[in-house]
């Protein structure tokens, strides 16, 4: 595989004109890394594309680099981002008579508040951006906003346990490519 997402090194390297580093040009300029997978068992790297993964590295051959490890998580698609926005996000503030920020905003401060404390000890809430939910807890968020919508409008208005008694279809029951 070497890269993440399943792209095929070979066909990354066709679209792209090369794996070497030097022939790219700037990368830190574009900002541009590639990224390989791997496990960790015993103490030990163990890459699931060696080949491929060997061929970039000798671009450094002699130079010293930095290395970033970090757990693999899935990313989560566009088509999830886009469900998100153009059918849940947008119902509701169309529902609501709002611009649709307002609707994502209102919805993040429901459902991705979170206590958090300081290495001093410090207690304080925050709001989790979207952006740092794994695929799965990303799923979960737009699911609880369904399904909060979906709730009947309580005496008290909106809060978490309170909703728009607004039916919105599932991603496998609504058309949202052009969004």
């Amino acid at each position: 595989m070497g890269f993440s997402r399943g792209v095929n090194s070979d066909d990354y390297a066709l679209r792209n004109h090369a794996l070497n580093p030097l022939d790219m040009g700037n990368l830190k300029e574009r900002k541009f890394y590639p990224k390989f997978k791997a496990t960790a068992k015993n103490g030990r790297l163990i890459l699931d594309d060696e080949l491929t993964f060997s061929k970039y590295l000798i671009n450094f051959d002699e130079r010293e680099l930095s290395v970033v490890v970090k757990l693999f998580h899935k990313e989560r698609s566009r088509q999830e981002e886009k469900y998100y926005h153009a059918v849940v996000v947008r119902m509701i503030a169309d529902e609501m008579a709002i611009p649709d920020q307002e609707a994502h905003e209102m919805l993040r401060e429901m459902f991705l508040r979170e206590e958090t404390k300081t290495e001093s000890g410090l207690r304080y809430t925050r709001t989790v951006s979207t952006t740092e939910l794994s695929d799965k807890a990303y799923r979960e968020y737009w699911n609880k906003c369904v399904l909060w919508a979906a709730q009947p409008t309580g005496d008290n208005g909106l809060n978490p346990s309170s909703g728009l008694n607004l039916y919105i279809p599932l991603p496998n029951e609504v058309d949202y490519e052009n969004w």
